[in-house]
């Protein structure tokens, strides 16, 4: 069942978030919490038994200038949903949870546009949820995405 990720769920999803990312990418405790705190009703978890299996880590954002990673937030607040961060527990994959977040995610949205960084080939991932490529970046974004590795993608999704 989808519910609220809180700062309770911070050991267990920075644990997730070790284990499906590498060190370059890792939000540190005080960046990943910032956006639970900015942003609480735009951050799930999918727990069974008391484990997190999985969460969505997403705040409201400015279109086309995603914030940097391990950036700690003082607010939260755009035009578009920017999804920071999904992470399964490998032990959950294949169980649809990444789907369900991105669904209930969606569904909550009164917001138009989601945007997001694919990183570590997650590219064919977000395809097949319903975003594409976003076309022409600024060079200054063009930049930023790349510093996320040679494979990142920023990609974009309507959501009307």
């Amino acid at each position: 069942m989808i519910r609220p990720l809180t700062l309770a769920d911070l050991p267990a999803a920075l644990a997730l978030q070790a284990g499906n990312y590498p060190p370059a990418l890792h939000d540190g405790p005080e960046a990943f919490a910032s956006r639970i705190r900015v942003a609480p009703q735009w951050c799930w978890a999918v727990e069974r038994e008391g484990e997190l299996l999985a969460y969505l880590l997403s705040h409201p954002w400015m279109r086309l200038s995603p914030p940097a990673p391990d950036t700690v937030l003082e607010r939260a607040q755009g035009d578009c949903w920017y999804i920071h961060d999904l992470s399964v527990a490998p032990e959950a994959r294949g169980l649809g949870l990444a789907r369900q977040l991105i669904e209930h995610g969606a569904a909550a949205q009164t917001l138009k546009r989601s945007e997001l960084i694919a990183v570590e080939g997650a590219r064919d991932f977000w395809l097949r949820h319903g975003w594409s490529d976003a076309r022409a970046l600024p060079p200054a974004l063009h930049d930023k995405v790349m510093a996320y590795g040679a494979s990142a993608a920023y990609m974009v999704r309507d959501l009307a």
